[in-house]
């Protein structure tokens, strides 16, 4: 048990009111606002600033869009004109239904890391 005795008594007061409190490391605190700031510090000094990454994505689509079409039309020219008749027509089919796969595949396609 603890005796009992006056409030009064140093042996009953906090040792903030006692002992001054806990000043904590006042003399190494800033005083003022100085350039080695801890902004500073938090990014370091080897940071470096760069511009952004572009963004290619669009001009990429653009290209193989224009790809697709220059392809079709290679081949109107040479399975219609060219080859002619049912034949022409089924392999224009057959390369546009390719050429649809591919581009679209391409078009669609995400970047790495991309949701």
């Amino acid at each position: 048990m603890m005796p009992q005795g006056n409030a009064s008594e140093p042996g009953n007061e906090q040792a903030g009111s006692m002992y001054g409190g806990y000043e904590g490391e006042q003399e190494y605190a800033p005083q003022h606002e100085s350039p080695y700031s801890a902004q500073f510090f938090r990014e370091g000094p080897g940071v470096k600033v760069s511009s952004p990454i572009r963004d290619n994505t669009n001009m990429f689509r653009l290209l193989v869009f224009i790809i697709a079409m220059v392809t079709l039309l290679a081949f109107v020219i040479v399975c219609l004109v060219v080859v002619g008749g049912t034949g022409g027509w089924i392999s224009f089919c057959a390369a546009s239904l390719a050429i649809l796969t591919i581009a679209s595949t391409f078009i669609s396609a995400k970047k790495e890391g991309e949701k």
